[in-house]
């Protein structure tokens, strides 16, 4: 069973599920591997001791940093231009919800639309430290947002514990009509 760090990921599991069900993705996975943003900086010094031998001790002043994505997603071909665009092959404006690689591959963060703590702040700067490093493209999706935008996942209609209708405060599509609107 995969483990969750939030709702926003669970919901959006769901809308990769019904994706993968439809053949627009071939298989997507919970990221759990970290990537290394900063080495961070420490300080070695001795400690003068009385009675035994002086201890070399190292003191932390700037702590190492670390970023996991949440997601990464393995598009179908038949995703292009409607879900996913491949940066640096199009040469038109990128109007998908999606970039993704040269291989089809797209790194997702998913956030909650109302941005608890101001963390999409603290994500958007580990997103641009992650491609400064690694040339790697996050996708920052908040969810539900990317459900107006697309489509709603069925299992997003209702309720996490009680499966009563969700209240939902826009115009809900399935994945059919968004397809069917796309063209």
């Amino acid at each position: 069973m995969i483990h969750f760090d939030s709702n926003e990921e669970k919901y959006f599991s769901w809308y990769l599920e019904e994706l993968k069900g439809r053949g627009y993705i071939n298989r997507w996975e919970k990221i759990e591997t970290s990537y290394e943003l900063t080495d961070g900086l420490s300080h070695t010094y001795i400690k003068k001791m009385k009675k035994v031998d002086d201890k070399e001790l190292t003191q932390t002043i700037l702590a190492p940093s670390s970023y996991t994505p949440d997601f990464k997603i393995y598009w179908n071909k038949k995703a292009y231009g409607i879900f996913v665009e491949e940066v640096n092959v199009t040469k038109n404006k990128i109007k998908t919800e999606f970039i993704c690689d040269s291989e089809g591959i797209s790194i997702v963060e998913t956030k909650a639309t109302f941005d608890m703590g101001n963390m999409t702040r603290l994500v958007t700067l580990n997103i641009k430290f992650l491609y400064y490093r690694y040339n790697i493209y996050v996708n920052l999706i908040k969810v539900p947002t990317i459900f107006k935008n697309t489509f709603t996942p069925d299992r997003y209609l209702m309720t996490d514990k009680t499966f009563k209708p969700r209240t939902i405060k826009y115009a809900v599509r399935s994945l059919s009509k968004f397809i069917n609107e796309i063209r």
